[in-house]
């Protein structure tokens, strides 16, 4: 299983993880916005799709 964090935005892919990490983990080294573009990151307001492999 893996589930892959896009932005609401803009739809780019922000990671791509093999295990579920908190969303906060997986924000931080972005600095809780989207690397491609600058939309801040919610915890509040997210979207999880889960595709098994």
């Amino acid at each position: 299983m893996s589930v892959e964090v896009t932005c609401g935005k803009c739809g780019e892919k922000i990671t791509n993880m093999k295990m579920l990490k908190s969303l906060k983990d997986v924000m931080n080294p972005y600095n809780g916005k989207c690397p491609s573009c600058g939309q801040k990151l919610s915890t509040a307001e997210f979207s999880l799709d889960v595709k098994e492999n």
